[in-house]
């Protein structure tokens, strides 16, 4: 079983850079969205998408353009891993890595614990102050979401609480 509180805890420890906007929060509403996504879209491994929320940001050396973020996340997850902090086998640990060396430079996955990885972090761009766009998900499910929200005209900022109480069918 995968202590996912020791690894946060231990990644937290050892970012470069403290962030209010790729940081912790975020990092706790990537695995909400991710946990979300899963139970709607088949086929996603839980664990990776939960380990994808705590590594694919882990490595931002600031909040700005850092295109190989993403490249130093999937290392620290192979440090971690090799290290022993949890154990995934080879093919679930190459998704892992895949998602998050490639989430801010790949649109779409054809592996749907991928696709969803990429999904969970998108849905938290109002974060930041960017509407979802539907045809940047990478999921069915992630672009019925983006659709919704732009049919509600939900602002950027109340995305988060808005998506924590969607219901969609």
């Amino acid at each position: 079983m995968i202590d996912f509180a020791a690894i946060m805890e231990h990644a937290f420890a050892n970012r470069p850079y403290l962030s209010d906007v790729h940081g912790i929060e975020h990092w706790h509403q990537v695995e909400a969205n991710a946990l979300m996504l899963a139970g709607r879209v088949a086929g996603v491994d839980v664990e990776v998408v939960r380990l994808f929320a705590i590594f694919h940001d882990s490595k931002r050396f600031d909040d700005g353009h850092d295109p190989e973020h993403g490249a130093r996340g999937a290392e620290f997850a192979k440090e971690c891993r090799e290290a022993k902090l949890f154990e995934i086998d080879d093919e679930r640990f190459d998704k892992l890595y895949h998602a998050c060396k490639f989430h801010t430079h790949e649109p779409k996955n054809d592996d749907p614990t991928i696709a969803c990885c990429y999904d969970a972090d998108r849905l938290d761009l109002g974060r930041v102050g960017i509407p979802l766009d539907p045809e940047k998900m990478a999921t069915g499910f992630g672009s019925r979401i983006a659709k919704q929200s732009l049919k509600e005209r939900v602002s950027v900022f109340a995305m988060r609480e808005w998506i924590k109480n969607l219901k969609l069918p």
